[in-house]
């Protein structure tokens, strides 16, 4: 049986292989962990004003979640690309697509700052109909319009430097800036050391000077002291029309798939903002416990997805990236269920860091009970539709399932159940959610099949 087994889902049992993801991998999680504690600080120092600040950035936070996805869509696009042609050596090809990328993120960086800063009102409309809760998320939006389009390219940046194996920039880019951005969100909220106290207003000032920080670092480093493959300033200026073509071609599926996704993530802010404040502040803490941990988790995939990548542009036969793709799925159920594991035996320790009525604090309980459970399927998902796959250039798969597994039947259904059947907050959170599994088992079967693998360095 156990012949039959492996031969049907053959995995790498070499420990180089694993070794080579974990070195990749470990300063992207430290990166990723560094950007979510911003979050969780921001959220933990305005709880302790009070459960409508901290509401309210977290609700007009979700306006930059998705801008951040979408970003990260171009970015994973680029640096899919990126890491076939860095496993050919292409160098060339890699400085015009570092290019394009840069180019595409801008422009996009720039309307959306711009929509954000002249229509703030509307956007919190979407996520609340608390008229607190959208004054002060105004507020916040007004001043955080500013951090979106050196957020954005530094995204871009990040992505290009994974693609040729740099990573340790992005760790200390964010070593320097995020400890920036928590001190100065310290002062500004507070009014410490002399600074004005400016609540919500003073966590938006604080991360649009360290998001300005960040950018001035990789900007240094990419065209001054990066020496893989030598970026100039002039460089941004080449194209190519066939590398233009394979980036919009392999990133806008990517690009619409994080807009299904993020909106659809982001439903579960906009369906709970039209409920109390108590199920808004508890999802809200829940929501930040789980980025914080999906930290590991996100640093591992992008790990997984470079590695691949630069496996097919190298020309590897099919059945060893076979056995690297259901290597990885075994690493992200692994890696789940383990994570799934500290959110429940720290859920409820978490939650004591916030001052919260008793209401707001059982909620928070049940839905980090919630996506706890979800976390085993989560890890599949996120190592196989999002790092197999779109390693392979298959952004498409992942497209699909998102507009069938979310819009078409857990949003419908978790609407129904929130606001005309009156089903219980924990209830519909987990119909929300229970699209993760749905895509996991996609994510299995696609990968399986095989016909995910395009090698782009030869379109």
């Amino acid at each position: 049986m156990s012949l039959v087994k492996r031969k049907n889902f053959p995995i790498i049992r070499e420990g180089q292989f694993y070794s080579k993801i974990l070195m990749l991998a470990v300063p992207i999680i430290l990166q990723q962990f560094l950007r979510v504690s911003v979050d969780t600080a921001d959220s933990i120092m305005l709880g302790r004003i009070d459960q409508l600040q901290m509401s309210a950035v977290s609700q007009a936070q979700q306006i930059f979640f998705v801008f951040y996805t979408l970003c990260n869509g171009f970015s994973a696009g680029c640096c899919v690309l990126i890491a076939q042609y860095w496993g050919r050596q292409g160098k060339e090809e890699i400085r015009i697509l570092f290019a394009t990328g840069i180019r595409a993120v801008a422009v996009f960086g720039t309307v959306i700052s711009l929509l954000v800063l002249t229509f703030p009102q509307i956007f919190m409309r979407i996520y609340s109909s608390d008229p607190s809760i959208i004054e002060l998320g105004t507020s916040y939006l007004r001043i955080a319009a500013f951090m979106y389009l050196p957020c954005g390219m530094s995204t871009m940046m990040f992505a290009c430097c994974r693609g040729i194996e740099q990573v340790k920039i992005s760790f200390i880019a964010n070593v320097i800036s995020y400890p920036i951005n928590i001190l100065l969100d310290y002062f500004l909220i507070f009014g410490k050391f002399g600074f004005p106290c400016m609540g919500i207003q003073g966590a938006a000032l604080g991360a649009v000077i360290a998001r300005l920080v960040e950018f001035t670092i990789l900007v240094v480093f990419v065209f001054k002291r990066e020496k893989r493959i030598q970026m100039k300033v002039r460089d941004l200026l080449k194209t190519d029309k066939r590398l233009s073509r394979n980036f919009y071609l392999i990133g806008i599926p990517i690009v619409v798939h994080e807009l299904i996704w993020s909106t659809g993530t982001t439903a579960g802010s906009a369906i709970t903002g039209q409920m109390n404040i108590s199920v808004v502040g508890g999802y809200n803490i829940a929501n930040t416990f789980y980025q914080l941990v999906a930290c590991v988790m996100n640093g591992i995939l992008q790990a997984c997805s470079v590695v691949i990548g630069k496996a097919i542009g190298s020309g590897l036969k099919k059945t060893e990236i076979k056995k690297q793709a259901y290597s990885v799925l075994v690493l992200g159920f692994a890696g789940g269920t383990i994570l799934g594991m500290i959110m429940i035996l720290f859920g409820i320790p978490f939650t004591k860091l916030y001052r919260l009525t008793d209401e707001t604090r059982t909620y928070a309980i049940q839905f980090i009970a919630i996506l706890a459970l979800i976390w085993p399927f989560s890890g599949v998902e996120m190592t196989g539709i999002i790092a197999t796959l779109r390693a392979g250039g298959d952004g498409k798969t992942g497209l699909v399932t998102d507009i069938f597994t979310m819009w078409l039947i857990t949003i419908p259904l978790a609407s129904l159940g929130a606001f005309v059947f009156g089903w219980p907050a924990a209830v519909v959170i987990g119909i929300i959610k229970f699209n993760i599994v749905l895509e996991a088992l996609v994510g299995v079967w696609r990968i399986r099949s095989m016909k995910w693998i395009r090698n782009l360095t030869s379109c």
